[in-house]
Protein backbone atom coordinates (compact mmCIF):
# COMPACT_ATOMS: atom_id res chain seq x y z
CA UNK A 1 0.00 0.00 0.00
CA UNK A 2 2.81 2.39 0.94
CA UNK A 3 4.64 1.87 -2.36
CA UNK A 4 1.43 2.37 -4.30
CA UNK A 5 0.67 5.59 -2.41
CA UNK A 6 4.19 6.94 -2.99
CA UNK A 7 4.12 6.24 -6.73
CA UNK A 8 0.59 7.59 -7.08
CA UNK A 9 1.51 10.66 -5.03
CA UNK A 10 4.53 11.39 -7.21
CA UNK A 11 2.44 11.24 -10.39
CA UNK A 12 -0.48 13.15 -8.92
CA UNK A 13 1.60 16.00 -7.55
CA UNK A 14 3.56 16.24 -10.79
CA UNK A 15 0.20 16.34 -12.52
CA UNK A 16 -0.97 19.11 -10.21
CA UNK A 17 1.99 21.30 -11.14
CA UNK A 18 1.48 20.62 -14.83
CA UNK A 19 -2.28 21.26 -14.61
CA UNK A 20 -1.80 24.48 -12.67
CA UNK A 21 0.75 25.76 -15.17
CA UNK A 22 -1.31 24.84 -18.22
CA UNK A 23 -4.54 26.20 -16.71
CA UNK A 24 -2.83 29.45 -15.76
CA UNK A 25 -1.65 29.96 -19.35
CA UNK A 26 -4.96 28.94 -20.95
CA UNK A 27 -6.86 31.23 -18.57
CA UNK A 28 -4.96 34.15 -20.06
CA UNK A 29 -5.43 33.02 -23.65
CA UNK A 30 -9.12 32.09 -23.42
CA UNK A 31 -12.07 34.01 -21.97
CA UNK A 32 -14.50 32.83 -19.25
CA UNK A 33 -17.20 32.49 -21.93
CA UNK A 34 -14.93 30.19 -24.00
CA UNK A 35 -14.26 27.99 -20.97
CA UNK A 36 -17.97 28.09 -20.15
CA UNK A 37 -19.20 26.84 -23.52
CA UNK A 38 -16.97 23.74 -23.30
CA UNK A 39 -18.03 23.24 -19.68
CA UNK A 40 -21.62 22.94 -20.92
CA UNK A 41 -20.65 19.86 -22.93
CA UNK A 42 -18.27 18.25 -20.44
CA UNK A 43 -21.22 17.62 -18.13
CA UNK A 44 -22.80 15.38 -20.76
CA UNK A 45 -19.46 13.78 -21.64
CA UNK A 46 -18.99 12.70 -18.06
CA UNK A 47 -22.51 11.27 -18.03
CA UNK A 48 -21.90 9.17 -21.14
CA UNK A 49 -18.53 8.03 -19.81
CA UNK A 50 -20.36 6.94 -16.68
CA UNK A 51 -22.95 4.99 -18.68
CA UNK A 52 -20.12 3.11 -20.34
CA UNK A 53 -18.44 2.02 -17.11
CA UNK A 54 -21.31 -0.11 -15.75
CA UNK A 55 -19.19 -0.51 -12.60
CA UNK A 56 -16.96 -2.94 -14.51
CA UNK A 57 -13.57 -1.49 -13.46
CA UNK A 58 -13.89 -1.95 -9.66
CA UNK A 59 -15.58 -5.34 -10.20
CA UNK A 60 -12.54 -6.59 -12.15
CA UNK A 61 -10.22 -5.42 -9.36
CA UNK A 62 -12.35 -7.09 -6.68
CA UNK A 63 -12.96 -10.43 -8.40
CA UNK A 64 -10.56 -13.34 -7.85
CA UNK A 65 -12.19 -15.74 -10.32
CA UNK A 66 -12.04 -14.09 -13.76
CA UNK A 67 -10.07 -16.06 -16.37
CA UNK A 68 -8.31 -14.59 -19.41
CA UNK A 69 -11.22 -15.64 -21.61
CA UNK A 70 -13.63 -13.92 -19.22
CA UNK A 71 -11.59 -10.71 -19.44
CA UNK A 72 -11.64 -10.86 -23.23
CA UNK A 73 -15.43 -11.12 -23.17
CA UNK A 74 -15.74 -8.19 -20.78
CA UNK A 75 -13.36 -6.08 -22.89
CA UNK A 76 -15.29 -6.86 -26.07
CA UNK A 77 -18.54 -5.91 -24.37
CA UNK A 78 -16.93 -2.68 -23.17
CA UNK A 79 -15.76 -1.90 -26.71
CA UNK A 80 -19.30 -2.33 -28.05
CA UNK A 81 -20.61 0.00 -25.33
CA UNK A 82 -17.95 2.56 -26.28
CA UNK A 83 -18.98 2.50 -29.93
CA UNK A 84 -22.70 2.64 -29.16
CA UNK A 85 -22.55 5.47 -26.64
CA UNK A 86 -20.19 7.54 -28.79
CA UNK A 87 -22.63 7.18 -31.69
CA UNK A 88 -25.59 8.20 -29.52
CA UNK A 89 -23.70 11.24 -28.20
CA UNK A 90 -22.82 12.22 -31.77
CA UNK A 91 -26.50 11.98 -32.76
CA UNK A 92 -27.60 14.17 -29.80
CA UNK A 93 -25.46 17.12 -30.88
CA UNK A 94 -28.36 19.26 -32.10
CA UNK A 95 -30.51 18.37 -29.09
CA UNK A 96 -27.83 19.56 -26.67
CA UNK A 97 -27.23 22.65 -28.80
CA UNK A 98 -30.94 23.53 -28.80
CA UNK A 99 -31.21 22.98 -25.04
CA UNK A 100 -28.60 25.64 -24.35
CA UNK A 101 -29.49 27.71 -27.43
CA UNK A 102 -25.87 27.64 -28.55
CA UNK A 103 -25.42 26.67 -32.25
CA UNK A 104 -21.64 26.32 -31.80
CA UNK A 105 -22.19 23.30 -29.57
CA UNK A 106 -23.15 21.04 -32.49
CA UNK A 107 -19.61 20.62 -33.82
CA UNK A 108 -18.13 20.57 -30.30
CA UNK A 109 -20.40 17.68 -29.26
CA UNK A 110 -19.67 15.67 -32.40
CA UNK A 111 -15.93 16.03 -31.99
CA UNK A 112 -16.03 15.11 -28.31
CA UNK A 113 -17.86 11.86 -29.09
CA UNK A 114 -14.35 10.57 -29.87
CA UNK A 115 -13.32 11.37 -26.32
CA UNK A 116 -16.20 9.26 -25.01
CA UNK A 117 -15.20 6.34 -27.24
CA UNK A 118 -11.58 6.25 -26.02
CA UNK A 119 -12.46 6.85 -22.35
CA UNK A 120 -14.85 3.89 -22.22
CA UNK A 121 -12.49 1.69 -24.23
CA UNK A 122 -9.74 2.21 -21.64
CA UNK A 123 -11.82 1.02 -18.64
CA UNK A 124 -10.81 -2.64 -18.75
CA UNK A 125 -7.07 -2.14 -19.50
CA UNK A 126 -6.88 0.48 -16.74
CA UNK A 127 -8.60 -1.81 -14.21
CA UNK A 128 -6.28 -4.71 -15.07
CA UNK A 129 -3.21 -2.53 -14.54
CA UNK A 130 -4.59 -1.40 -11.18
CA UNK A 131 -5.24 -5.00 -10.18
CA UNK A 132 -1.62 -5.81 -10.98
CA UNK A 133 -0.64 -2.86 -8.74
CA UNK A 134 1.21 -1.11 -11.59
CA UNK A 135 0.86 2.28 -9.95
CA UNK A 136 4.33 3.45 -11.00
CA UNK A 137 3.79 2.81 -14.72
CA UNK A 138 0.28 4.27 -14.68
CA UNK A 139 1.51 7.37 -12.87
CA UNK A 140 4.31 8.03 -15.35
CA UNK A 141 1.95 7.60 -18.29
CA UNK A 142 -0.65 9.96 -16.84
CA UNK A 143 1.90 12.72 -16.19
CA UNK A 144 3.38 12.49 -19.70
CA UNK A 145 -0.07 12.58 -21.30
CA UNK A 146 -1.07 15.60 -19.21
CA UNK A 147 2.05 17.46 -20.29
CA UNK A 148 1.81 16.60 -24.00
CA UNK A 149 -1.90 17.37 -24.34
CA UNK A 150 -1.47 20.57 -22.31
CA UNK A 151 1.24 21.83 -24.66
CA UNK A 152 -0.99 21.08 -27.64
CA UNK A 153 -3.87 22.99 -26.04
CA UNK A 154 -1.66 26.01 -25.29
CA UNK A 155 -0.37 26.11 -28.87
CA UNK A 156 -3.90 25.93 -30.28
CA UNK A 157 -5.16 28.64 -27.94
CA UNK A 158 -2.23 30.87 -28.87
CA UNK A 159 -2.98 30.24 -32.56
CA UNK A 160 -6.56 31.54 -32.00
CA UNK A 161 -8.34 28.19 -32.22
CA UNK A 162 -10.46 29.39 -29.27
CA UNK A 163 -12.27 26.67 -27.29
CA UNK A 164 -11.22 23.99 -29.79
CA UNK A 165 -7.93 23.95 -27.89
CA UNK A 166 -9.77 22.37 -24.94
CA UNK A 167 -11.75 20.06 -27.24
CA UNK A 168 -8.64 18.63 -28.89
CA UNK A 169 -6.93 18.30 -25.50
CA UNK A 170 -9.76 16.06 -24.25
CA UNK A 171 -9.79 13.87 -27.35
CA UNK A 172 -6.01 13.45 -27.47
CA UNK A 173 -5.83 12.67 -23.74
CA UNK A 174 -8.42 9.89 -24.02
CA UNK A 175 -6.69 8.33 -27.03
CA UNK A 176 -3.17 8.37 -25.55
CA UNK A 177 -4.25 6.98 -22.17
CA UNK A 178 -6.12 4.11 -23.81
CA UNK A 179 -3.22 3.33 -26.14
CA UNK A 180 -0.60 3.10 -23.38
CA UNK A 181 -2.79 1.28 -20.82
CA UNK A 182 -3.67 -1.26 -23.50
CA UNK A 183 -0.02 -1.76 -24.43
CA UNK A 184 0.82 -2.31 -20.75
CA UNK A 185 -1.90 -4.97 -20.43
CA UNK A 186 -3.15 -6.05 -23.88
CA UNK A 187 -6.50 -7.83 -24.00
CA UNK A 188 -7.53 -9.38 -27.30
CA UNK A 189 -11.20 -8.80 -28.17
CA UNK A 190 -13.39 -11.80 -28.86
CA UNK A 191 -16.15 -12.12 -31.46
CA UNK A 192 -18.49 -14.29 -29.40
CA UNK A 193 -19.10 -12.54 -26.08
CA UNK A 194 -19.93 -14.83 -23.17
CA UNK A 195 -22.57 -13.71 -20.69
CA UNK A 196 -21.10 -15.81 -17.86
CA UNK A 197 -18.33 -13.39 -16.72
CA UNK A 198 -20.74 -10.46 -16.96
CA UNK A 199 -23.18 -12.28 -14.70
CA UNK A 200 -20.44 -13.17 -12.22
CA UNK A 201 -19.63 -9.50 -11.58
CA UNK A 202 -23.20 -8.22 -11.97
CA UNK A 203 -24.08 -8.06 -8.25
CA UNK A 204 -20.99 -6.00 -7.45
CA UNK A 205 -20.91 -3.88 -10.59
CA UNK A 206 -24.64 -3.04 -10.69
CA UNK A 207 -24.59 -1.34 -7.29
CA UNK A 208 -21.29 0.34 -8.17
CA UNK A 209 -22.79 1.66 -11.40
CA UNK A 210 -25.95 2.83 -9.62
CA UNK A 211 -23.81 4.74 -7.12
CA UNK A 212 -21.69 6.29 -9.88
CA UNK A 213 -24.83 7.29 -11.75
CA UNK A 214 -26.58 9.14 -8.95
CA UNK A 215 -23.30 10.59 -7.65
CA UNK A 216 -22.46 12.01 -11.06
CA UNK A 217 -25.94 13.42 -11.47
CA UNK A 218 -25.84 15.20 -8.12
CA UNK A 219 -22.28 16.46 -8.67
CA UNK A 220 -23.02 17.94 -12.09
CA UNK A 221 -26.51 19.29 -11.74
CA UNK A 222 -24.97 22.58 -10.64
CA UNK A 223 -23.19 22.98 -13.99
CA UNK A 224 -26.36 22.25 -15.95
CA UNK A 225 -28.57 24.67 -13.99
CA UNK A 226 -25.97 27.44 -13.72
CA UNK A 227 -25.29 27.27 -17.46
CA UNK A 228 -29.01 27.25 -18.26
CA UNK A 229 -30.31 29.88 -15.79
CA UNK A 230 -27.31 32.01 -14.78
CA UNK A 231 -25.47 32.09 -18.12
CA UNK A 232 -22.21 30.93 -19.75
CA UNK A 233 -20.06 33.56 -18.05
CA UNK A 234 -21.37 32.59 -14.60
CA UNK A 235 -20.72 28.94 -15.41
CA UNK A 236 -17.19 29.86 -16.47
CA UNK A 237 -16.53 31.60 -13.12
CA UNK A 238 -18.15 28.75 -11.15
CA UNK A 239 -16.42 26.01 -13.13
CA UNK A 240 -13.04 27.64 -12.57
CA UNK A 241 -13.73 27.92 -8.80
CA UNK A 242 -14.99 24.34 -8.51
CA UNK A 243 -12.11 22.93 -10.55
CA UNK A 244 -9.55 24.78 -8.43
CA UNK A 245 -11.26 23.58 -5.24
CA UNK A 246 -11.19 20.00 -6.51
CA UNK A 247 -7.42 20.04 -7.13
CA UNK A 248 -6.46 19.26 -3.52
CA UNK A 249 -9.36 16.80 -3.18
CA UNK A 250 -8.46 14.90 -6.32
CA UNK A 251 -4.72 15.08 -5.85
CA UNK A 252 -4.57 14.25 -2.14
CA UNK A 253 -7.48 11.86 -1.64
CA UNK A 254 -6.99 10.16 -4.99
CA UNK A 255 -3.38 9.50 -4.16
CA UNK A 256 -4.59 7.07 -1.50
CA UNK A 257 -7.98 5.76 -2.59
CA UNK A 258 -6.89 4.15 -5.90
CA UNK A 259 -4.44 2.10 -3.86
CA UNK A 260 -6.83 1.19 -1.03
CA UNK A 261 -9.20 -0.94 -3.05
CA UNK A 262 -6.78 -3.28 -4.88
CA UNK A 263 -4.64 -3.73 -1.76
CA UNK A 264 -7.43 -4.18 0.82
CA UNK A 265 -9.46 -6.36 -1.56
CA UNK A 266 -6.95 -9.10 -0.78
CA UNK A 267 -8.16 -8.91 2.87
CA UNK A 268 -11.88 -8.58 2.09
CA UNK A 269 -12.87 -11.17 4.71
CA UNK A 270 -10.98 -9.49 7.58
CA UNK A 271 -13.07 -6.45 8.59
CA UNK A 272 -10.94 -5.59 11.62
CA UNK A 273 -7.80 -5.43 9.51
CA UNK A 274 -9.51 -3.21 6.95
CA UNK A 275 -10.85 -0.91 9.70
CA UNK A 276 -7.50 -0.50 11.45
CA UNK A 277 -5.74 0.20 8.13
CA UNK A 278 -8.39 2.67 7.05
CA UNK A 279 -8.42 4.48 10.39
CA UNK A 280 -4.78 5.48 9.87
CA UNK A 281 -5.60 6.74 6.38
CA UNK A 282 -8.59 8.86 7.39
CA UNK A 283 -6.63 10.44 10.26
CA UNK A 284 -3.98 11.60 7.81
CA UNK A 285 -6.58 12.95 5.40
CA UNK A 286 -8.35 14.89 8.16
CA UNK A 287 -5.14 16.36 9.59
CA UNK A 288 -4.25 17.67 6.13
CA UNK A 289 -7.73 18.48 4.86
CA UNK A 290 -9.24 20.44 7.75
CA UNK A 291 -6.53 23.12 8.03
CA UNK A 292 -6.22 23.08 4.23
CA UNK A 293 -9.85 24.22 3.98
CA UNK A 294 -9.04 27.23 6.15
CA UNK A 295 -5.90 28.02 4.15
CA UNK A 296 -7.79 27.96 0.84
CA UNK A 297 -10.53 30.17 2.30
CA UNK A 298 -8.08 32.90 3.32
CA UNK A 299 -5.78 32.49 0.29
CA UNK A 300 -8.59 32.65 -2.28
CA UNK A 301 -7.81 36.16 -3.63
CA UNK A 302 -4.11 35.39 -4.12
CA UNK A 303 -4.75 31.99 -5.73
CA UNK A 304 -7.31 33.30 -8.22
CA UNK A 305 -5.27 36.39 -9.09
CA UNK A 306 -1.94 34.59 -9.52
CA UNK A 307 -3.27 31.53 -11.35
CA UNK A 308 -5.98 32.97 -13.57
CA UNK A 309 -5.57 36.73 -13.65
CA UNK A 310 -7.74 39.69 -12.58
CA UNK A 311 -10.47 38.92 -15.15
CA UNK A 312 -11.48 35.95 -12.98
CA UNK A 313 -12.04 37.95 -9.77
CA UNK A 314 -15.74 37.05 -9.69
CA UNK A 315 -14.69 33.48 -8.93
CA UNK A 316 -13.25 34.48 -5.53
CA UNK A 317 -16.46 34.65 -3.38
CA UNK A 318 -17.80 31.25 -4.44
CA UNK A 319 -14.33 29.68 -4.24
CA UNK A 320 -13.99 30.81 -0.62
CA UNK A 321 -17.23 29.02 0.28
CA UNK A 322 -16.40 25.87 -1.69
CA UNK A 323 -12.95 25.79 -0.05
CA UNK A 324 -14.59 25.07 3.31
CA UNK A 325 -15.81 21.73 1.93
CA UNK A 326 -12.32 20.48 1.00
CA UNK A 327 -11.56 18.74 4.31
CA UNK A 328 -14.96 17.06 4.40
CA UNK A 329 -14.63 15.88 0.79
CA UNK A 330 -11.12 14.56 1.26
CA UNK A 331 -12.24 12.28 4.08
CA UNK A 332 -15.57 11.29 2.55
CA UNK A 333 -14.10 10.54 -0.89
CA UNK A 334 -12.02 7.76 0.63
CA UNK A 335 -15.06 5.75 1.77
CA UNK A 336 -15.86 4.33 -1.67
CA UNK A 337 -12.74 2.16 -1.76
CA UNK A 338 -13.63 0.63 1.62
CA UNK A 339 -17.20 -0.14 0.58
CA UNK A 340 -15.72 -1.87 -2.47
CA UNK A 341 -13.06 -3.78 -0.52
CA UNK A 342 -15.71 -5.15 1.88
CA UNK A 343 -18.03 -6.18 -0.98
CA UNK A 344 -20.69 -3.74 0.25
CA UNK A 345 -21.41 -1.75 -2.89
CA UNK A 346 -25.07 -2.04 -1.89
CA UNK A 347 -24.32 0.23 1.08
CA UNK A 348 -22.21 2.43 -1.18
CA UNK A 349 -25.26 2.91 -3.38
CA UNK A 350 -27.52 3.69 -0.42
CA UNK A 351 -25.00 6.18 0.93
CA UNK A 352 -24.74 7.80 -2.48
CA UNK A 353 -28.51 8.02 -2.81
CA UNK A 354 -28.85 9.91 0.47
CA UNK A 355 -25.90 12.11 -0.50
CA UNK A 356 -27.49 12.97 -3.84
CA UNK A 357 -30.72 14.10 -2.20
CA UNK A 358 -28.89 16.66 -0.06
CA UNK A 359 -26.61 17.76 -2.90
CA UNK A 360 -29.50 18.37 -5.28
CA UNK A 361 -31.39 20.25 -2.58
CA UNK A 362 -28.37 22.51 -2.01
CA UNK A 363 -27.97 23.21 -5.73
CA UNK A 364 -31.67 23.96 -6.24
CA UNK A 365 -31.59 26.35 -3.30
CA UNK A 366 -28.61 28.21 -4.76
CA UNK A 367 -29.93 28.52 -8.32
CA UNK A 368 -33.66 29.10 -7.78
CA UNK A 369 -33.88 30.71 -4.32
CA UNK A 370 -30.53 32.42 -3.75
CA UNK A 371 -30.04 32.95 -7.50
CA UNK A 372 -26.29 33.46 -7.16
CA UNK A 373 -23.04 31.48 -7.26
CA UNK A 374 -22.45 32.23 -3.57
CA UNK A 375 -25.83 30.68 -2.70
CA UNK A 376 -24.92 27.54 -4.66
CA UNK A 377 -21.69 27.35 -2.64
CA UNK A 378 -23.56 27.69 0.67
CA UNK A 379 -26.05 25.00 -0.34
CA UNK A 380 -23.21 22.62 -1.20
CA UNK A 381 -21.40 23.38 2.07
CA UNK A 382 -24.45 22.34 4.10
CA UNK A 383 -24.96 19.26 1.90
CA UNK A 384 -21.34 18.08 2.26
CA UNK A 385 -21.51 18.48 6.05
CA UNK A 386 -24.63 16.29 6.29
CA UNK A 387 -23.18 13.75 3.86
CA UNK A 388 -19.97 13.54 5.90
CA UNK A 389 -21.88 12.40 8.99
CA UNK A 390 -24.29 10.10 7.15
CA UNK A 391 -21.68 8.53 4.84
CA UNK A 392 -19.32 7.57 7.63
CA UNK A 393 -22.20 6.13 9.67
CA UNK A 394 -23.02 3.76 6.79
CA UNK A 395 -19.38 2.76 6.39
CA UNK A 396 -18.27 2.37 10.01
CA UNK A 397 -21.46 1.09 11.62
CA UNK A 398 -22.99 -0.96 8.81
CA UNK A 399 -20.11 -2.10 6.57
CA UNK A 400 -17.23 -2.43 9.03
CA UNK A 401 -19.39 -3.07 12.14
CA UNK A 402 -17.38 -0.80 14.41
CA UNK A 403 -18.32 1.91 16.92
CA UNK A 404 -19.40 5.06 15.09
CA UNK A 405 -18.93 7.36 18.10
CA UNK A 406 -15.45 6.01 18.77
CA UNK A 407 -14.59 6.57 15.13
CA UNK A 408 -15.76 10.20 15.28
CA UNK A 409 -13.36 10.78 18.16
CA UNK A 410 -10.50 10.40 15.68
CA UNK A 411 -11.55 13.77 14.22
CA UNK A 412 -11.03 15.65 17.50
CA UNK A 413 -7.42 16.61 16.78
CA UNK A 414 -8.16 17.69 13.17
CA UNK A 415 -11.04 19.86 14.44
CA UNK A 416 -8.71 21.55 16.93
CA UNK A 417 -6.21 22.17 14.11
CA UNK A 418 -9.02 23.75 12.08
CA UNK A 419 -9.92 26.17 14.89
CA UNK A 420 -6.28 27.08 15.49
CA UNK A 421 -5.71 27.61 11.76
CA UNK A 422 -8.77 29.86 11.50
CA UNK A 423 -7.54 32.00 14.42
CA UNK A 424 -4.01 32.33 13.01
CA UNK A 425 -5.12 33.11 9.45
CA UNK A 426 -7.63 35.65 10.76
CA UNK A 427 -4.78 37.44 12.51
CA UNK A 428 -2.59 37.26 9.40
CA UNK A 429 -5.36 38.71 7.19
CA UNK A 430 -5.15 41.94 9.19
CA UNK A 431 -1.57 42.33 7.90
CA UNK A 432 -2.32 43.13 4.28
CA UNK A 433 0.64 42.58 1.95
CA UNK A 434 0.50 44.44 -1.36
CA UNK A 435 2.35 41.73 -3.25
CA UNK A 436 0.01 38.71 -3.73
CA UNK A 437 2.92 36.33 -4.30
CA UNK A 438 4.57 37.13 -0.96
CA UNK A 439 1.18 37.03 0.73
CA UNK A 440 0.54 33.56 -0.67
CA UNK A 441 4.01 32.33 0.32
CA UNK A 442 3.42 33.50 3.90
CA UNK A 443 0.09 31.68 4.09
CA UNK A 444 1.56 28.51 2.60
CA UNK A 445 4.30 28.50 5.23
CA UNK A 446 1.78 29.01 8.03
CA UNK A 447 -0.39 26.18 6.69
CA UNK A 448 2.64 23.89 6.50
CA UNK A 449 3.67 24.64 10.08
CA UNK A 450 0.15 24.04 11.39
CA UNK A 451 -0.20 20.74 9.53
CA UNK A 452 3.21 19.39 10.54
CA UNK A 453 2.76 20.57 14.12
CA UNK A 454 -0.55 18.84 14.65
CA UNK A 455 0.61 15.73 12.75
CA UNK A 456 3.40 15.06 15.26
CA UNK A 457 1.42 15.92 18.40
CA UNK A 458 -0.25 12.51 18.48
CA UNK A 459 1.88 9.62 19.72
CA UNK A 460 0.22 7.23 17.24
CA UNK A 461 1.03 9.58 14.38
CA UNK A 462 4.67 9.80 15.44
CA UNK A 463 4.92 6.02 15.56
CA UNK A 464 3.34 5.70 12.12
CA UNK A 465 5.68 8.30 10.63
CA UNK A 466 8.69 6.54 12.12
CA UNK A 467 7.57 3.24 10.58
CA UNK A 468 7.23 4.89 7.17
CA UNK A 469 10.69 6.47 7.45
CA UNK A 470 12.30 3.19 8.52
CA UNK A 471 10.70 1.25 5.65
CA UNK A 472 12.01 3.77 3.13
Amino acid sequence: MLKGILYTAASKYSGVLITIGITAILSRLLTPAEFGIVALVTVFIGFFNLLGTLGVGPAIVQSKELSNLDLRSIFSFSALMALLLAAVFFALAEVISNFYEEPELVLIVRLLSLSIFFNILSIVPKALNRKKLRFKQMGVVTVIVQFVTGIVAIWMAYADYSYYAIVVQNILSGFLLFLVFYLLYPVLPIIRISAKPLKSIAAFSSYQFAFNFINYFSRNLDNIFIGKYLGNASLGFYNKSYTLMQLPVANLTHVITPVLHPVLAKHQDDLKFIYSSYLNVVKILALIGFPLSVFLYFAAPELILIMFGPQWDKSIPVFKILALTVGLQMCLSSTGAIFQATNRTDLLFLSGLLSSIFMVAGILYGVFIGKSLESVGLGLLVAFTINFLAGFYMLIKKALRQSYLKFLQSFLLPLISLVVAFAIFSAISIMSLDNPIWSLILKVLVFGLITVGFSIISRDNRRMLLKIIRRN
